[in-house]
């Protein structure tokens, strides 16, 4: 492999799949959303990972963060 190739790899997939199974993750823990709406954002960070990961976090309410930290 060129050096171009490993810096590509490096700094753009790599990150880029860390931040689509933290995104895959953070859908499956939400207790505020159903099996359907779970399977749809799983749907859109599927087939548009960047703009569903952009779209998925800026719709999703700031307040499940606090309603997971008052049940443990």
């Amino acid at each position: 492999m060129v050096l171009w190739e490993w810096f590509v790899l490096l700094f753009v997939f790599v990150p880029l799949f860390i931040s689509w199974i933290y995104t895959a993750i953070d859908i499956f823990h939400r207790p505020d959303e159903g099996g359907l709406t779970k399977f749809l954002w799983l749907v859109l960070i599927l087939f548009l990972p960047i703009i569903g990961m952009l779209i998925y976090f800026i719709a999703r309410p700031a307040d499940v963060d606090l309603v997971e930290d008052s049940m443990v």
